[in-house]
């Protein structure tokens, strides 16, 4: 006989509460004699023999009553002698180790707890799969669950169910069982309605004891200029009740900043750091909280902006475009067309062409390979007749029009404030604005990617994917816009336009392709590695750069490093979604076809696992029963 709630059993030490009742009932009577009862000796005899007689009775239907109740909540039961269950039964089982299962429940942390029940059920005879967020195991043994960790990645229920299936054999004569182990947070999408399956679904959901919890949402840069650097964050409070907690802002273990956020029940509030240190590759910042924890701590990283490479190749000498870009971003240099360096070419980030009339062969050859390299080319075009070789160059960026000469003098009207390049430049639309004007202009073909327009609706400035091209010369006797106040932040965004800054930091669980601006030989890889973990991610080399892309590994939040030769090349952090924060959970009380548990051992003892012939409890329920109603007989007809 084995038992589904052994221990139950210990209760049996109860037994030993009616005995000694029973005993200090059965004390003993001293006798006396009297003369003229003589002869009611032997009538006393016969009734405190038939006394205690009764006594000893009912306490044996008490101990046995007790000890039936006791047997039937342990839940005995006889293995069945047949194995045809165990053969004709699949079992699949996902348990949930995402952050969010470490909201604390009223016997610990859900993750651990849930492993704990696992543990504890008698699952060794079972063949059962088990499907984590990050592992799968096919045979579930008790070492599997002892080595869960928590992750990053957040399976949703489509995924499961293929997972599951996948897990599952083609037989249909087979009964499949697919048991969730979750908090089920909404965001978990489970189904209303999933008619004529094959798969048994169960859910077993844990349910954290308070729900309050204040987290860090999100952190991001409201300027990204050097010289005024402003780090925002946003922290909220889920909680019922008025919170207040300090937020530390560290570089590695180097305090940097320190303020306090106070929140209003449901609430958010914004906080700013100012940004000093021109790099910071262990940035981290943390709150005290007392709910989850590892939304505590948010990780990010600053990276040293490398100066963008800026190459003008000019008809004549111009000095407004060093003027714009200067020494602190940028690296530019400047040629004549009759004397150009073709290697500070080749390694440009942004080539200008600024009036020049035609293209030698070399160059023509050297544009058009490097427009394939998702350079930034800034087109300036020439008053002059234009050559083939300029315009074939300029049929290869997909820019036609340049035939179309109109000599007229036309105001630049309009501006587009919603385009990328003026995004963060103007407060607010301007409207009084002193329009700058051309005397030339080329009618060109902008399509829908007009930034500047002129009085006509003719383009002025547009874009063709990373190229920028006027469509009038900028010197001084075709043109006022050099000296207008648009000048400035137009060529600065364009020659930014196409640079990756890496973000801030990337979330758990997705695919993230991050690019890295080194070059490397054929043979070389590069790493990324934190305090706890080193890998090699999947990466693809490019023209002077390496793309890596990162999706089931690291699994843990933390601060990583691009090593290449040993040497930290830059800085990626890590962090998990803040929706597993939300604390917002799935109300099962409309799904259909789930069959929602509240004790796991009601999953272990379902169809499939123990024929039902073979449990006793429901015949130690009608001993108990019977014994009762002996005991009751026993005090009201024996005498």
């Amino acid at each position: 006989m084995q038992f589904y709630h052994p221990e139950v059993l210990y209760a049996l030490v109860l037994l030993i509460i009616p005995i000694i009742v029973h005993l200090f009932q059965l004390r003993k009577f001293k006798t006396e004699y009297f003369t003229n009862v003589k002869f009611l000796k032997k009538l006393s005899l016969q009734t405190r023999k038939s006394s205690r007689i009764k006594k000893w009775l009912i306490l044996a239907t008490r101990l046995l009553a007790l000890t039936a109740i006791i047997f039937a909540f342990s839940q005995p039961y006889f293995p069945s002698s047949s194995t045809q269950n165990s053969k004709n039964l699949e079992t699949v089982i996902f348990l949930d180790n995402s952050f969010s299962m470490q909201a604390l429940g009223k016997k610990g942390k859900l993750l651990e707890r849930s492993v704990q029940e696992l543990l504890e059920s008698d699952f060794s005879e079972k063949n059962i799969t088990l499907i984590t967020n990050s592992e799968d195991y096919k045979n579930l043994t008790k070492e599997n669950l002892q080595n869960i960790k928590y992750s990053g990645n957040q399976l949703d229920f489509k995924t499961l169910i293929l997972k599951a299936t996948n897990s599952f054999s083609k037989d249909t004569s087979t009964l499949k069982k697919f048991l969730i182990i979750s908090d089920l947070q909404q965001n978990f999408e489970l189904p209303i309605d999933k008619k004529n399956s094959e798969i048994e679904i169960y859910t077993y959901q844990q349910a954290p004891e308070r729900k309050e919890n204040i987290k860090i949402d999100t952190a991001f840069l409201s300027s990204e200029a050097m010289e005024s650097r402003i780090l925002e964050l946003t922290i909220s409070n889920t909680g019922n009740s008025s919170q207040s907690t300090p937020v530390s802002l560290y570089n590695k273990d180097k305090l940097i900043g320190k303020t306090s956020a106070s929140l209003e029940p449901n609430s958010s509030v914004n906080l700013t750091f100012p940004i000093n240190d021109p790099e910071i590759t262990h940035g981290k910042i943390q709150i005290e909280d007392n709910g989850l924890l590892f939304d505590n701590t948010l990780y990010f990283s600053l990276n040293k902006i490398q100066p963008i490479k800026v190459c003008s190749i000019n008809q004549e000498k111009s000095d407004f475009l060093q003027r714009i870009y200067t020494a602190s971003e940028f690296d530019y240099t400047s040629f004549l067309a009759t004397s150009i360096n073709y290697n500070a070419l080749n390694d440009a980030d942004v080539i200008i062409l600024n009036e020049i009339p035609d293209l030698n062969e070399i160059l023509a050859s050297t544009l058009s390979r490097l427009a394939s390299k998702n350079k930034v080319f800034i087109i300036i075009p020439s008053a002059e007749n234009l050559g083939s070789n300029f315009i074939d160059f300029l049929n290869t960026l997909g820019v036609s029009g340049f035939d179309k000469r109109q000599e007229e003098e036309k105001f630049i009207t309009d501006i587009k404030f919603q385009h990328p390049l003026y995004k963060g430049v103007f407060d607010k639309q301007v409207k009084n604005f002193e329009y700058p004007k051309v005397q030339i202009n080329y009618n060109l073909n902008s399509g829908s990617n007009t930034i500047l327009s002129l009085q006509d609706n003719q383009p002025f400035l547009f874009q063709k994917d990373n190229s920028f091209i006027f469509s009038a010369p900028l010197n001084s006797k075709n043109s006022n816009f050099i000296q207008s106040p648009l000048v400035v932040p137009t060529f600065y965004k364009m020659a930014i336009s196409n640079i990756n800054t890496p973000p801030l930091y990337i979330h758990l669980g997705k695919e993230n392709k991050i690019t890295v601006p080194i070059a490397v030989n054929n043979d070389e890889i590069v790493k990324l590695s934190s305090e706890k973990l080193s890998f090699i991610p999947q990466q693809k080399s490019f023209d002077g750069k390496i793309e890596i892309t990162t999706n089931e590994l690291p699994q843990n939040p933390d601060n990583y490093s691009v090593e290449l030769r040993d040497t930290t090349q830059m800085a990626i952090s890590y962090n998990v979604s803040r929706e597993e924060s939300k604390m917002i959970y799935a109300d099962l009380g409309g799904t259909k076809n789930l069959q929602q548990i509240e004790d796991l051992n009601e999953f272990f003892i379902s169809e499939g696992y123990v024929d039902e012939k073979n449990t006793f409890w429901k015949w130690f329920v009608t001993f108990a029963l019977l014994f009762l109603i002996i005991e009751t007989l026993l005090l009201k007809y024996f005498k």
